[in-house]
C-alpha cells in the first residue's frame, strides 16, 4: 500500500493519484492553491460582499443550519455579534440528535435572539432512505448527507433568505479538493470568488441533485425530491456559503469563543455529541476501508498547515479508543431505527473491506 510522501493519504483514499516523487493528487493541487485560501483579507472582502449583494432583500438574510456543535454555534454567533443580519437558524431532526444537542441548541439560539426551526420529515420516508443506503452503501452518513444538502437548498429558499451559510470546517470542505475532483464541495470552492448569478446555482444544484439521481432508486429519489424540495420552486436556489472558506480555522479559538461568549461548554466528546449513531457507523466506515474514515481530513490538516505527521498520528491512533459496548449499542440503535440486520450489515462491511482496494 503506497501513502504520500507528504501527508497520510495512502491507497484506501477514493481517486487518489501519486506523482513520480510519492505526492498525493490532493497535495499536488492544494499546494498550487495554497496562498490564494490563506489570503484572508481578500477572502474576508469577498464574504463582506456576499453579504451586502443580499442585505435587506429577503425575508432573513442568512439561513444557518445549526446542530449545536462547536463550528455551528461558533457562525452563528460571530454571524450575530458582528454583522448586523436578520437570521433564521434550523436543525434537521432526523431521529438521532442527541439531547445534549438538543439542550445546547435551545439555550443557544435563545441567548442570540435568533429564530430557529427543528425540521422532521415522514418518519416512514426517512426510514426508508436511511435503509436503502445502508443496506447499499452501508453508511448512514451518506443518507445524512443527502437529506441535509437537500433541506439547506429547500429551506433557504422556504424561508426566502438570501444566502445559506454553513460552519463545516476547512477539513470537512477540502478532503476531496484536487484538480478534476467531483467531490459534492469541489464547485464551490471553484466558484468562492464569483458573485454567482441564478444560472450559475442552476448548474451547480442541478449537478449535486443529479447524484441522488446516480446513486439511489428512481422510484425513492422521486419521493425524495418531492418531499424534501417542495419549496424550491422555479429553481429559485440561493447560494450556499462556507463560512471557512472566507475564514482561517482554529480550534482552539472556536472553542474559546463560545465557551466565553455563550453557555456552550465543552464536554469529553466535542466532535460528534450531537449523533446518537456516529460511533456505530464509524466503525463500519473504518472497517470497510481498513484504516480510519477522518484519514483524508486528518492529511488536509497536515496540508493545511494545522499540525505535523507526528501529531496527525497521534489523532488518529485516539479515534480507535472507542468502547466497544458503546459501538455495539449505536449500531443496535441503528440497525433497530432502519428495520435491518445488524449481522448482515457486518457481514457485508467484512466483505466490501476486501474488494474496497
Amino acid at each position: 500500500m503506497k501513502t504520500c510522501i507528504k501527508c497520510l493519504n495512502n491507497s484506501t483514499v477514493k481517486n487518489i493519484k501519486f506523482d513520480k516523487d510519492g505526492v498525493c493528487n490532493f497535495c499536488t493541487t492544494y499546494e498550487k492553491e495554497f496562498d490564494k485560501w490563506h489570503d484572508f483579507d481578500t477572502l474576508k472582502e469577498v464574504f463582506e460582499k456576499k453579504l451586502e449583494n443580499i442585505k435587506g432583500k429577503y425575508t432573513y438574510d442568512v439561513c444557518v443550519p445549526f446542530s449545536g456543535g462547536k463550528d455551528s454555534t461558533y457562525v452563528l454567533y460571530k454571524l450575530v455579534s458582528c454583522y448586523d443580519l436578520k437570521i433564521k437558524t434550523f436543525t434537521l431532526d432526523n431521529g438521532f440528535l442527541s439531547d445534549e444537542a438538543k439542550d445546547k441548541i435551545d439555550k443557544i439560539v435563545s441567548e442570540l435572539n435568533v429564530d430557529h426551526v427543528y425540521i422532521r420529515i415522514d418518519e416512514s420516508l426517512m426510514k426508508e432512505i436511511y435503509a436503502y443506503i445502508v443496506n447499499r452503501y452501508l453508511s448512514p452518513c451518506i443518507a445524512c448527507s443527502y437529506m441535509g444538502y437537500a433541506l439547506m437548498i429547500n429551506y433557504t429558499t422556504k424561508f426566502d433568505a438570501g444566502l445559506c451559510i454553513h460552519g463545516r470546517s476547512r477539513a470537512q470542505m477540502f478532503r476531496g479538493y484536487f484538480e478534476g475532483s467531483n467531490d459534492t464541495f469541489k464547485p464551490f470552492l471553484d466558484s468562492a470568488f464569483d458573485a454567482l448569478n441564478k444560472e450559475d446555482l442552476r448548474s451547480i444544484y442541478h449537478n449535486i441533485l443529479g447524484k441522488i439521481d446516480k446513486f439511489i432508486d428512481k422510484t425513492l429519489a422521486n419521493k425524495m425530491k418531492e418531499a424534501l424540495l417542495k419549496d424550491v420552486k422555479n429553481n429559485d436556489f440561493r447560494e450556499f456559503v462556507g463560512y471557512f472558506i472566507y475564514h482561517d480555522y482554529n480550534l482552539d479559538e472556536v472553542i474559546s469563543v463560545i465557551s466565553n461568549n455563550t453557555s456552550w461548554k465543552k464536554n469529553k466528546d466535542i466532535e460528534h455529541f450531537d449523533c446518537l449513531i456516529h460511533n456505530g457507523a464509524k466503525y463500519i466506515k473504518d472497517l470497510i476501508a481498513r484504516r480510519p474514515h477522518s484519514l483524508p481530513e486528518v492529511s488536509f490538516m497536515i496540508r493545511d498547515k494545522k499540525i505535523t505527521k507526528e501529531e496527525a498520528l497521534i489523532l488518529l491512533e485516539s479515534e480507535n479508543d472507542v468502547n466497544k459496548e458503546i459501538v455495539d449499542k449505536e449500531l443496535n440503535l441503528m440497525c433497530s431505527f432502519m428495520n435491518i440486520s445488524k449481522r448482515k450489515l457486518l457481514l457485508k462491511a467484512k466483505i466490501y473491506s476486501k474488494r474496497w482496494w
